[in-house]
């Protein structure tokens, strides 16, 4: 879900940053771009570090970079840090994760198309709904495009990297994992909890921030669609 359909509502952290004493001008405009750089700052952390992907200060390496690119620093930057960890702990979920990315939405109404497909989410256990809300897919029939699960880790209690989470997802799609490619943002839980899986992987990378790694990346799932067609 992040980072592939939704990131961060610029629109909701002006309002937090601003109660923050920090006047900001985040625009949807370059909301991919924002958060796009902070998964960047996060795969540099990860590949040295044994910190998994939900502990805050990992989130906080995010924080930096998605900031950065909107051009906070100095003492600002250090409140808006200490802003999105504080939504963290009380657990921000859709409250903030909620700018839809209209683009690969579109694109992923192709590819339903084209293919069986299901969802995989490190989420808060809303995903079902999210999916609802955004206008992305739904389990079985109606208007949406329709996949064959929405496995969600709030739901679940496994998160990715742990290949354990695919399981379900590629049981309701009666395949193999080798048969099935799975497609995220991140390096740590997608490309290599994919791998761990036994299964085939692109990354999403619009900015190309990952050109100095050696898996297939894709500029987001409209291209995914044209190669798939």
């Amino acid at each position: 879900m992040g980072g592939v359909f939704i990131v961060p509502d610029p629109v909701v952290l002006n309002r937090v940053l601003l109660s923050h004493g920090v006047s900001a001008a985040l625009t949807g405009e370059n909301a991919a771009q924002r958060h796009y750089a902070g998964v960047r700052a996060m795969t540099e952390l990860l590949a040295h570090t044994d910190v998994r992907e939900g502990n805050l200060d990992v989130w906080e390496h995010y924080d930096r970079a998605y900031f950065g690119v909107a051009g906070i620093d100095g003492d600002d930057l250090d409140v808006a840090i200490g802003a999105r960890r504080e939504l963290r702990a009380q657990g921000e979920g859709e409250l903030v994760w909620r700018h839809p990315l209209a683009e690969n939405i579109a694109g992923f109404a192709r590819i339903a198309m084209l293919r069986p497909v299901a969802i995989v989410t490190n989420n808060n256990g809303t995903a079902i709904q999210q999916c609802l809300d955004h206008g992305i897919c739904q389990v079985g029939e109606g208007a949406l495009p329709q996949v064959a699960a929405i496995v969600d880790s709030g739901v679940l209690g496994i998160s990715k990297p742990d290949p354990r989470i695919f399981e379900p997802a590629i049981e309701a799609l009666a395949t193999t994992a080798g048969r099935t490619l799975y497609v995220g943002d991140t390096v740590h839980a997608d490309v290599r909890g994919a791998q761990a899986a036994g299964m085939p992987v692109v990354q999403l990378d619009p900015f190309d921030y990952h050109d100095d790694h050696d898996h297939w990346r894709l500029p987001g799932l409209h291209a995914l669609a044209d190669h798939l067609a």
